[in-house]
């Protein structure tokens, strides 16, 4: 049973600034907004913030993206009156730029601009957004394959997605909406068209504009879908697609401070509206983007969302790990492990998994009660409990501990748990397991050999939810006399000779079946080829890695599969 520890504890200041749309969304869930009111101001925001008020507006966080505003008109419109539905469905929200209107013409979009009145802008600017346009239209469908999305049977003056470059005010710099927009024809799934908002601002940048073009094409490219999924995933997509299509590494600065994934690890990741969360949970889709040897992963998800009419996107996920021999607590205990190996936890030439995400400064947040030197050591979940899908890190210097230790974990009863542990070097290599806590009491003693490893790194996941506050206790302990009752290290192994020579062969053991990818890393983080992605069986295997056309030197092997991974420094010589 959960026992009680009683210490004292450093209140962490963690603010969660909230938006103009979750105070929006509040005050209609408390009865305080009608529902016509919260889409005058919600479509004010974006246009006139002036005419919202106060209460709405004062000391929110600036958001670069207006589309879960657009989001939260469109789930808003069946309990408003018909007046208001009616300006919404039949294409009359659509913006106007105003007299005189320009037309720009693409392959694929009609630009609206004017060089006058509220909205006016350059020619030079439409044309930058315009070929940003066309970039992003390139890439997402053209390279990525992704589905184009639906015309818009002529509402916008033809069939293309029509872009209007209007003043926007505020830090939003770009919104797409399917408002008043047709569905498919030619499908009976609730895809649709959509149209896109682009600030009329010059003094965003080159840059910023073209990321924004390529994220906002996104969020029109997910309601030729499902328009109606959740915003949090749409933004998180939106954001990691930004780095498909620029090199700009403009999404990072979601990675730096506030809220996202690396410091705020016990939200929940479908968490909307705190902060900047959803555009610093980009590495979610990166994580299955390079977890599955490419970005169809996340693609998938998004097919999966289309196959059913209305919001289902936990389904679509669960329905796309299992695709992959997973399931969607996997997933997300391999996720939590992945995000370790960021930021911070990048420098020194350590190994990473993801090639930008040393540029994840200052990466993973560890409490200081959960930051452990000396041995035994006992905490608890602290001032801030993991959310459902959330985890805390609880990293252990094992520098004098090199023998077996173990954690003790007593999770809240009767509900479900992971439990993970990373053990890595400085040199890189590392190795990580992870197990599911199902019995009543919610307990596990999870014991690890720490002999050669610098650091051990347990995390503690929520995976049911609820309203209630997810507590643990836990203790740490050094072995002295055997390891009973504990489970063993983990029984992901990966044996590769080294040096090694190209064509050698390289042997691993799993210990369950399910999908398994066996990756090559460069020393900059960069995966440069893949040995296996694929369905194996739990057993003893052997792959030859033909390294032909690589250059001799250093380089690091990973291997991932259900139940964990590890990862293997290997020199390649002739």
């Amino acid at each position: 049973m959960k026992f009680a520890i009683l210490f004292l504890v450093a209140m962490f200041a963690f603010s969660a600034a909230d938006t103009v749309v979750s105070r929006i969304s509040d005050a209609v869930e408390n009865s305080t907004l009608t529902p016509d009111q919260a889409v005058e101001y919600l479509s004010a925001s974006l246009s006139d913030r002036s005419s919202v008020p106060a209460e709405f507006v004062d000391g929110t966080t600036d958001v670069p993206c207006g589309n879960a505003a657009m989001d939260l008109i469109t789930s808003l419109l069946d309990d408003c009156t018909a007046s208001v539905q009616d300006s919404y469905r039949d294409g009359r929200a659509r913006p106007e730029v105003g007299d005189p209107e320009y037309l720009i013409s693409t392959d694929n979009f009609l630009i609206h601009w004017t060089d006058a009145g509220v909205n006016r802008t350059s020619e030079s600017w439409a044309n930058t957004v315009a070929d940003a346009c066309a970039h992003s239209w390139d890439v997402e469908v053209d390279e990525m394959g992704w589905d184009a999305p639906p015309s818009d049977l002529g509402q916008g003056g033809d069939d293309k997605l029509d872009i209007y470059i209007i003043n926007i005010e505020g830090s939003v710099i770009g919104w797409c909406s399917s408002s008043g927009c047709p569905p498919d024809p030619m499908s009976p799934e609730a895809d649709y068209a959509s149209y896109i908002a682009i600030s009329a601002n010059e003094s965003w940048g080159t840059n910023t504009i073209e990321e924004t073009c390529s994220h906002e094409f996104m969020h029109a490219l997910q309601n030729g879908y499902e328009a109606a999924e959740p915003s949090w995933f749409k933004e998180n997509t939106a954001v990691w697609v930004e780095n498909y299509a620029y090199d700009y590494n403009g999404y990072a600065s979601y990675l730096h401070g506030g809220d996202n994934c690396l410091r705020r690890p016990w939200y929940d990741i479908r968490t909307m509206d705190e902060g900047l969360y959803e555009y610093g949970a980009s590495p979610w889709p990166m994580y299955m983007d390079v977890r599955h040897g490419g970005q169809e992963a996340v693609r998938m998800v998004w097919e999966n969302c289309a196959d059913v009419i209305g919001a289902n996107m936990w389904d679509a996920l669960n329905t796309t790990a299992e695709y992959y021999g997973l399931d969607l607590d996997i997933w997300l205990a391999e996720y939590a492990a992945w995000r370790w190996f960021t930021g911070s936890n990048c420098l020194n030439s350590r190994y990473y998994l993801y090639e930008e995400a040393s540029l994840w400064t200052p990466g993973p947040y560890v409490f200081s009660y959960h930051t452990v030197s000396s041995l035994p050591h006992t905490s608890y979940e602290g001032v801030y409990p993991p959310e459902f899908t959330g985890h805390h890190w609880i990293k252990v210097n094992v520098e004098n501990y090199q023998h077996w230790i173990e954690l003790q974990f007593d999770g809240r009863d009767h509900f479900p748990w992971v439990v993970g542990a990373i053990l890595y070097n400085e040199d890189g290599s590392s190795s990580f397991a992870y197990y599911e806590v199902d019995n009543t009491p919610a307990t596990l003693d999870l014991g690890v050999d720490a002999e050669g490893w610098d650091y051990v790194i347990f995390y503690l996941q929520a995976t049911y939810e609820t309203t209630l506050t997810m507590t643990y206790d836990f203790t740490i302990e050094a072995l002295t006399g055997g390891i009973e009752g504990t489970i063993p290290e983990p029984m992901v192994t990966l044996n590769a000779v080294n040096p090694i020579t190209s064509g050698s062969m390289i042997n691993f053991n799993l210990p369950e079946t399910g999908f398994t990818t066996l990756n090559v890393y460069d020393m900059g983080g960069r995966m440069i080829q893949n040995i296996h992605a694929g369905e194996l069986t739990a057993g003893e295997h052997n792959l030859a890695w033909d390294a032909d056309g690589l250059a001799m030197g250093s380089y690091f092997l990973r291997l991932t599969a259900p139940g964990g991974g590890v990862t293997q420094k290997v020199i390649l010589a002739d």
